[in-house]
Order: C-alpha cells, then sequence, then structure tokens
C-alpha cells in the first residue's frame, strides 16, 4: 500500500511540474486557501453492522473544512490539501459518531486561464483516516466507583486511500484573493480493515467498493509570484 501510494504522489508530481517546464519564463502563484465543502458518501460496509445491531448508520452527507496550499502556473496546477469532516447520529438506545482526516493532492490541466476565470480538470489523490465512534445512551460513570461504572463503548478506525477525476472553475479578482469550486469523484482503491486501539477485532473486513462524490468551495489568499528563470 504504502509503495502504491508513494508512486501514485510521484506521478501526479511530475505530471504538474512537466506541465510547467514547457514555460520555463511563466510565473508560479502559491497561496494558501481555506474553505468549506461536503463528502456525499456511497453506504459503508460497517453500516450493514451496525443496522443489525440497532445502532444508528453513519451519515451519508458530511460537511467539511478544508485547508491547502496551491502551486499556480499558466498551463496547470497542483494542491496540497487537508481536510476534515465530523457526523454525529443518535437514537433512542444508542449513538454513533465519527470523524475523518484526509490528506490529498489534486493535479489539474487548465483549460482555461483568464484573467477573470479558471477551467481546469485532472486527478484527485487522497488517503483518508476514519475514526468511528458507538456507545450506549444509558451510560453511567461514577467517578466515586469507576470500578463499577455501567459504560459500553466501541471505537473503531480504519484507513483509506482514493483516486479519481477532479474539475475546478475559478473566478478571480485580483492577484492575491479568489474563488474557486472544486468537484470531484473519487473511488476507493484501498482499504484497511477496522481496527481498535482499546480491543481485539475479530471478524473484521474491508470497505472495499466504497465510493464518495466531493466538493469544496475555498477562497485563495495570500498570493506570492514567483518568476521561474
Amino acid at each position: 500500500m504504502k509503495k502504491f501510494m508513494l508512486f501514485s504522489l510521484l506521478a501526479i508530481s511530475s505530471y504538474s511540474f512537466a506541465q510547467e517546464s514547457d514555460t520555463k519564463k511563466q510565473d508560479m502563484n502559491v497561496s494558501y486557501y481555506f474553505g468549506v465543502g461536503a463528502n456525499v458518501n456511497s453506504r459503508y460496509a460497517i453500516d450493514d453492522k451496525l443496522a443489525a445491531s440497532g445502532m444508528p448508520e453513519t451519515v451519508k452527507t458530511t460537511p467539511e473544512f478544508i485547508f491547502g496550499i496551491d502551486y499556480m502556473g499558466k498551463k496547470g496546477s497542483l494542491d496540497t490539501e487537508f481536510a476534515s469532516q465530523f457526523f454525529k447520529k443518535s437514537n433512542e438506545f444508542s449513538t454513533s459518531s465519527g470523524s475523518s482526516f484526509a490528506i490529498k493532492l489534486r493535479g489539474h490541466y487548465n483549460f482555461v486561464n483568464s484573467a477573470k476565470f479558471l477551467f481546469s480538470g485532472g486527478l484527485n489523490l487522497a488517503y483518508t483516516t476514519n475514526d468511528f465512534n458507538l456507545y450506549a445512551s444509558n451510560n453511567q460513570v461514577d467517578l466515586n466507583a469507576l470500578g463499577t461504572s455501567n459504560a459500553s463503548y466501541i471505537r473503531l478506525r480504519n484507513g483509506m486511500f482514493y483516486t479519481g477525476p477532479s474539475i475546478a472553475f475559478g473566478l478571480k479578482k485580483n492577484d492575491k484573493v479568489s474563488l474557486r469550486l472544486n468537484i470531484g469523484y473519487e473511488f476507493a482503491l484501498i482499504t484497511g480493515k477496522w481496527k481498535s486501539d482499546y480491543a481485539a477485532v475479530s471478524n473484521s473486513f474491508t470497505e472495499n467498493g466504497h465510493n464518495r462524490f466531493v466538493m469544496g468551495l475555498v477562497v485563495y489568499s495570500n498570493r506570492t509570484k514567483y518568476k521561474k528563470d
């Protein structure tokens, strides 16, 4: 898995720098960006286990908070992005909650890169860690007698590697501030089994076949321009 991820990261980096090498005298803009987005997930395999146990299933659509660094040339761009999301869902008896953290690379070719508008397309690579928590609603903890407290709590985690096509639409106000909408569809190529740091997990399984639609609206600022030799 690590070798595959390394190869993929090198491939997308090589693609981006190859686009820039064709125009040695072009400017390259480097900027930070931040924004919000959403992940629309296909069904997790663990949802079948949750439903069979009478526990709330995961949430299909989750909000996402985004921060990244963008390297923009005339013909192409490369983004390094960090994103996090959270969900919580309860019923009468129990609660399911979860958080995810993703590290993403996005390599794009600029089909249109004018003074006011950007349209680009390319490939996303992402590694996401999931942390799911399951607990009963009637948990009770007595701080004077912790050894006899009634508490039912399960914590599970896994890692998933995604890749897929993406496109972006950008509106440029000036060299310092711009707005961009990123849209992509990512396929889970490699998924780790569900594990726990607090218990031995029997009958674990992977989330093979899981896919997601991703979108994010981000604002670029602190743009710095570098002149290539």
